[in-house]
């Protein structure tokens, strides 16, 4: 009886949303703990060995939004070897530890993102992203950006809320053209698979005042990668009738001023021609008339409240709509 008057209390708790033991995040599991199973996984990962790892009986699994077979399929058979490029985003509060790293994928260097769920004492969730995408300098980035792992002084701290805000204005900024809705800063720089994508300063109007000059004005006149932050999503050049969604944060690292997260733009092939800002047309290219969606991971790095830096693992194109696994409530929810 009273056995069976558990089992009923367990399923409302878990009907309700109440974390009951066995679900919630290990409450010893800190910063050096997340830390250390990111650097068991990447070891075993590299040996071909998941049997040193602690996982859960029925861990979830994917790669580069597939569900695979854990231990055994995509990298897991394919990696032999490394770079030194470590970045670490963790957020204790909920058990999420994600690592940016460089791994050799049959001796080729490939930009790789790792998110791991920590529960109890188990990795209960395994995502990866391999950045199997022609645009890259893994094989060339000297090493990560040192910002990523200085930490944001107690006092200045922002909360998760303000954070994740941030992190996603950028993306409101590329769907609506606007440079204006996200708080770049003027050093601000992007990475894309450890090459440089974003050229010169930052610098926004100031409110209320036309953009002139400089970044936004040559839009049209140079490549958009001659651009800085504010000045590529301000020019209009991505207002190819993409939308970003979903948006799916993997960490939270107040700590160091971090958001990551899985983002997947969605292009729908519609747009023949772009608008710019500064006046003039642009007929787009026979790759952005077929519908089709990026994967990629966005590591921001925010201080003061403005994005200071970004480093993306940018994966392939992938078909029109593609979502993973952990996006989904069913196979045939609304995208």
């Amino acid at each position: 009886m009273r056995r069976a008057l558990a089992i009923g209390l367990f399923a409302v708790l878990s009907t309700l949303g109440i974390r009951v033991a066995g679900s919630a995040p290990r409450p010893d599991c800190d910063r050096a703990c997340l830390t250390g199973f990111l650097d068991r996984y990447v070891a075993a990962l590299l040996a071909h060995d998941p049997g040193r790892l602690p996982v859960a009986r029925d861990i979830r699994f994917t790669e580069n939004l597939v569900p695979l077979r854990f231990g055994s399929q995509g990298l897991w058979a394919t990696v032999n070897g490394r770079r030194d490029f470590n970045l670490y985003a963790v957020d204790p509060q909920r058990g999420d530890a994600v690592w940016i790293g460089i791994l050799k994928e049959n001796d080729k260097p490939v930009m790789v993102a790792i998110r791991l769920k920590i529960l109890g004492d188990r990795i209960t969730e395994s995502e990866t992203l391999v950045g199997r995408s022609g645009l890259t300098a893994a094989d060339q980035v000297a090493g990560p950006r040192p910002e990523f792992s200085q930490p944001i002084p107690a006092a200045a701290q922002a909360t998760r809320e303000q954070l994740i805000a941030i992190a996603n204005s950028n993306w409101d900024a590329m769907e609506q053209g606007n440079g204006r809705l996200a708080p770049y800063a003027v050093d601000c720089e992007r990475y894309d698979n450890g090459r440089k994508t974003t050229q010169g300063p930052s610098p926004p109007p100031l409110p209320g005042t036309p953009p002139a000059g400089g970044d936004v004005a040559n839009a049209a006149d140079h490549d958009v990668g001659e651009l800085g932050c504010f000045g590529q999503m301000d020019s209009g050049r991505f207002r190819n009738g993409s939308r970003v969604q979903p948006r799916r944060i993997w960490a939270v690292d107040r700590q160091y001023g971090l958001v990551v997260g899985l983002f997947t733009p969605n292009v729908p092939g519609t747009v023949r021609t772009l608008h710019l800002r500064n006046g003039k047309t642009l007929t787009v290219g026979p790759d952005e008339l077929i519908p089709f969606t990026i994967e990629q991971v966005e590591m921001f790095r925010i201080v003061n409240g403005q994005i200071s830096k970004v480093e993306v693992v940018l994966g392939p194109r992938v078909p029109y709509g593609m979502r993973s696994p952990f996006d989904m409530k069913s196979l045939w929810e609304p995208r």
